[in-house]
């Protein structure tokens, strides 16, 4: 009788062990621990927030520049932004940046105009899937005879495009800086951006005008046209703020 009663004793005794054990496990693996054994909560949800810098040789960088990519990169970094750079490109306009030290990749085709960066969109888009882009375009169209209507009818199409394949994507829209070809049709061009801003944006897509043009001089370029370090320096930091009101 006494073996039976031991028998019992012992089954009832492997159970609570087990539970017990399965319990720790289960707090161990939710919450992890260090070495000094206090529990830690896991991020479950790491993932970063992709951004496609997309434009021409300002956001690619020309002649020897960075770009303002860089200084933004670091700029995201330090202020604790878990971000990720997308693109086709990992070169400035054909060559490697003097500090590649930042994420590369980039859609910065240099010479290129709205209407090829539009024909091009949906096979960089359903690749990457961008979360936000930064589009500077324009500056090649103006100086090549297109008119700003049909520029700003261009980037509409790119817009629609990059919500094909993301409906919750963020567009921050640059006035172009005041560089290269004529003043007065960049002007003329920066003028609407606002108007396509309004009649583009949604609430779950927002697109958001982001003053590039205002206080950019020629002394911040490298040729009157790209930017040199200081003109690098006044894009990344306009970029940064923007994107601070969009995470």
């Amino acid at each position: 009788m006494r073996r039976w009663w031991l028998i019992i004793l012992s089954i009832i005794v492997m159970f609570v062990t087990l539970e017990v054990t399965g319990k720790s496990t289960f707090n161990a693996t939710a919450f992890g621990t260090n070495k000094s054994n206090k529990p830690r909560l896991i991020v479950q949800n790491s993932s970063s927030i992709r951004i496609m810098p997309l434009g021409d040789s300002i956001t690619g960088g020309e002649g020897g520049q960075n770009s303002y990519r860089r200084l933004l990169w670091f700029y995201l970094l330090n202020g604790g932004y878990n971000v990720d750079f997308v693109g086709s490109l990992r070169v400035n306009c054909g060559r490697t940046p003097p500090q590649p030290d930042f994420d590369l990749d980039n859609e910065g085709h240099c010479g290129w105009r709205a209407d090829q960066i539009l024909a091009q969109i949906d096979q960089w888009a359903s690749s990457t899937r961008p979360n936000i882009v930064l589009i500077h375009l324009g500056t090649n169209d103006l100086g090549s005879g297109e008119s700003p209507e049909s520029t700003i009818e261009d980037i509409r199409g790119i817009i629609q495009k990059l919500r094909y394949y993301n409906p919750y994507v963020k567009i921050l829209l640059a006035q172009i800086i005041t560089t290269c070809g004529s003043e007065e049709r960049k002007i003329s061009f920066n003028s609407l951006i606002p108007n396509l801003a309004n009649q583009t944006s949604t609430y779950q897509s927002p697109v958001i005008v982001v003053d590039q043009y205002n206080g950019f001089n020629v002394s911040d370029t490298i040729d009157g046209c790209h930017p040199n370090n200081t003109g690098e320096g006044k894009l990344a930091s306009r970029w940064f703020e923007a994107l601070k009101k969009v995470f």
